[in-house]
């Protein structure tokens, strides 16, 4: 008999509880405490999670959960799974191109297996540096002009065996082209470029607030380049989705995934208008998504955006399965990146790459735990990144498992009432007009704002954690400084480099280069890319042929730019302001009564406040309230905190607080939240109760304030 039969006719010794037999158990053991306060969970997404799920459950998703490389895809858009590896898709985002290729080549060595390539803002715009802002010039990426400079920054690789996705904003068309040019001048074959050049227009919109050029211009070129890749190139991506903007803005999963596919039928109602068919679209397409701390919510979001965009595609014509398949970007959040304990964001990154690798990413970028201190990582936080991939795959094997996450009952049902939810709110924006017309009424703004404002409220009052950060911090960590990129300095030495390439040509070049800007403005739309490959391969920069490729646009609507924000920025602000007044910034902790008693109210009490980098002088133990106010004088801290339990504030109390309650120079707290004795305790002198429910960012900020800590 194997152990397997052993093991069931064990099990079958014992009668299987029933679900109604286990809640009844739970409730027992509860005693008392509600069984819904307890065993059910309120996610921000509006979906109550249970604390158990049956194969009732599973029955109940099944439909929606068919075989890997089946439609819809829940369980993966490949039937052999991760087996060939996702693609390391680390950015390396260095202002210039020789910095660029020296990280680029050392980390190829090491484990990445793919180039992602993002432009910095002017290149982005469609701008070269001697006519670009100071500030647009190296900030977000890498600053690319010209042929000459793109070969230097891809010098060493080649190009047909390397994944290479190229971000570049709405000069997708004008960078695409200068990859085409690089390779024909290497004598590589354009049909073996792997990766993406694309662009999401509403994406750049929501970035910058406007545009150089109109969104239907925008999607014109989208559909020039589409229409050359299906003929030309046939593994490359040209339309691209992107959810990034609203995740980083402060937005759950449920909003990112409703907004991503909003912004997907937008993509395809546009490529339908420029005569491209449904199917030809979609299969150029490329969505790029965010995971954020929830681990099973972020798993289950990606299977749940796979079911709605083939949902979508099939009702829109796409008949074709490999129309419906969804190709996806993931990147962790910089959302949750904190520059206090810096180091910790590698555990945050771990969680959310692994949560990517289990939901089925096709690429993945995790975010180097620097990057909220630098733009350029450190090669200890690109290793880690980079390394992070390959322990996931080589050591935790996540590559050798087929849909790891399938037949969870638990993730099942996730991922359907994630789907769901987000459907509905799709259909809302659907029927508002759709996502441009939701992005200029402003509304959408509002909702995601409010989002975040309730995320920023849970970490306040420290129901939503972030180490380090709004609990356990480290009162002895030395604040890292943020370091800022000297972007002057970039401007001024790239301007530098494309004046001398300027003036280098010869007359007979300059001429041929004004021939081949001609010849994209003359040129019909189906030969329109080749002109401007013809413009760069003659040496013409971005900034040249992208003007003369719209040389008769105009600007495009203006809309509020939706921010890129940080959940521990205001905690930062804080604990940057009191460490730069420590000798103001000093508390004393009288605390009385039995030690057993207060120690746990003590441990609260003291990482309360080093959460804003307050400076405890003492925290003794006093056996009387007048040896605790002696040492309080004589300490001369701006604050007193009075710690013990409820038992002995009645006799102490109005003896410490009254003994300061005259001195406008001393604040006095209470630890501790006595319902009954509020007002007297405050008609005592107490100024604030600290308690589990007080929100940490407004108490440590408006103490900070009173005790003339200054920015």
């Amino acid at each position: 008999m194997s152990q397997a039969e052993k093991d069931q006719c064990l099990l079958g010794d014992f009668t299987p509880p029933t679900l109604e037999e286990w809640r009844e158990e739970v409730i027992r053991l509860l005693r008392g405490v509600p069984f819904e306060k307890k065993m059910l969970t309120r996610l921000d997404e509006g979906i109550t999670l249970r604390g158990m799920y049956t194969r009732t459950d599973f029955d109940a998703t099944a439909a929606m959960s068919p075989m890997p490389g089946d439609a819809p895809f829940t369980r993966g858009t490949r039937t052999t799974g991760h087996r060939s590896g996702w693609q390391v898709a680390q950015s390396l985002p260095y202002p210039t191109y020789e910095q660029l290729n020296r990280a680029l080549l050392h980390d190829l060595e090491r484990g990445q297996t793919t180039i992602n390539l993002i432009l910095d803002q002017a290149t982005q715009l469609g701008m070269d540096p001697d006519h670009a802002e100071v500030g647009q010039v190296g900030l977000g990426g890498t600053s690319i002009s010209s042929l000459i400079g793109l070969s230097k920054a891809l010098d060493g690789v080649d190009l047909e065996k390397t994944v290479l996705h190229v971000e570049a904003g709405v000069a997708a068309l004008s960078m695409a082209a200068l990859v085409i040019a690089l390779m024909r001048e290497r004598n590589n074959d354009v049909s073996k470029w792997r990766g993406s050049a694309g662009m999401d227009p509403l994406a750049g919109l929501l970035e910058h607030g406007k545009l150089p050029i109109t969104l239907k211009w925008a999607y014109q070129e989208l559909a020039i380049l589409t229409r050359w890749a299906a003929d030309n190139a046939p593994h490359l991506k040209t339309i691209c989705v992107y959810g990034h903007p609203y995740r980083n803005a402060g937005a759950d999963a449920v909003t990112e995934l409703a907004a991503a596919m909003a912004t997907g039928v937008e993509a395809l109602r546009q490529m339908e208008a420029c005569g491209i068919s449904v199917e030809m679209a979609a299969n150029r397409m490329l969505f790029g998504f965010t995971t954020g701390p929830d681990f099973f919510v972020e798993i289950a979001k990606l299977r749940a955006a796979r079911i709605l965009w083939t949902r979508i595609v099939k009702v829109s014509g796409g008949s074709e399965s490999a129309a419906q398949a969804m190709h996806m970007h993931v990147r962790t959040s910089s959302y949750r990146q904190s520059t206090v304990d810096p180091h910790s964001n590698m555990l945050r990154s771990t969680s959310e790459a692994f949560a990517a690798v289990l939901g089925g990413c096709d690429s993945l970028h995790i975010t180097p735990y620097d990057a909220a201190l630098t733009q350029i990582p450190s090669e200890l936080a690109r290793r880690i990144a980079r390394n992070t991939q390959i322990i996931l795959s080589e050591e935790s094997h996540a590559a050798s498992v087929i849909d790891p996450a399938g037949g969870s009952y638990y993730i099942e049902t996730l991922t359907e009432e994630l789907a769901e939810a987000a459907w509905a709110k799709f259909q809302k924006i659907e029927a508002s007009g759709g996502m441009l017309d939701v992005l200029l009424d402003g509304g959408f703004h509002d909702e995601i704002a409010a989002q975040n404002d309730e995320r920023k409220r849970k970490l306040g009052t420290r129901n939503n954690v972030l180490v380090g950060v709004n609990r356990y911090p480290n009162p002895a960590e030395k604040l890292a400084k943020p370091q800022p990129l000297p972007l002057v300095e970039i401007h001024r030495k790239r301007a530098e480099q494309l004046q001398r390439l300027r003036t280098s040509a010869s007359h007979k070049q300059e001429m041929k280069v004004l021939e081949k800007l001609q010849g994209i403005i003359t040129s019909h739309m189906d030969v329109k890319f080749e002109a401007v490959v013809e413009a760069a391969t003659h040496g013409a920069t971005i900034g040249e042929f992208t003007s003369s490729l719209r040389h008769e646009q105009s600007r495009s609507v203006e809309i509020e730019p939706l921010p890129t924000i940080r959940a521990a920025e205001e905690f930062e602000r804080l604990r940057r302001t009191v460490a730069s007044a420590q000798e103001t910034a000093t508390i004393f902790f009288a605390c009385i009564g039995p030690f057993a008693q207060y120690m746990p109210r003590l441990d609260f009490i003291r990482s309360f406040y080093e959460v804003a980098g307050f400076i405890i002088k003492a925290d003794e133990w006093y056996e009387t309230a007048e040896a605790a106010v002696e040492a309080a004088k004589e300490c001369g801290a701006k604050l007193v905190v009075i710690v013990g339990p409820d038992s002995v504030y009645d006799e102490t109390v109005p003896t410490i607080a009254g003994a300061f309650a005259k001195d406008e120079k001393v604040i006095v707290h209470l630890a501790g939240y006595p319902k009954d004795k509020i007002e007297d305790y405050r008609a005592a002198g107490v100024d604030e109760f600290i308690h589990v429910k007080s929100n940490a960012l407004t108490t440590l900020t408006t103490l900070a304030s009173k005790m003339g800590v200054q920015s």
